[in-house]
C-alpha cells in the first residue's frame, strides 16, 4: 500500500495537535511532529536494530578461537 508522503505529514501535524489541545498541555511545551516521530518510532527502531544486530552477532556469527584452542603444545 502506498501512501501520499503530504497527506502522512498533514495527518501526524493534525493529530499532534489534537492530542495535545486534549491532554490540556501547554504551548510551551508541546512537541512538534518531527520529535513525535522520533519519540514514537525512530527510537523504538533503533533499539530493535541494536537487539537484531546483537542477537544475530551471537546466534550466526562463530566465537573467537581464542578461548578454546584447537593446537596442542607438546
Amino acid at each position: 500500500m502506498v501512501f501520499n508522503s503530504a497527506v502522512v505529514v498533514a495527518v501526524a501535524d493534525v493529530s499532534t495537535d489534537t492530542w495535545q489541545l486534549m491532554w490540556r498541555v501547554p504551548s510551551w511545551q508541546r512537541i512538534n511532529t518531527e520529535q513525535l516521530m522520533d519519540v514514537a518510532f525512530c527510537y523504538p527502531m533503533y533499539q530493535l536494530s541494536r537487539l537484531v544486530l546483537c542477537l544475530w552477532t551471537f546466534m550466526c556469527l562463530s566465537p573467537d578461537d581464542s578461548f578454546y584452542s584447537y593446537t596442542y603444545e607438546s
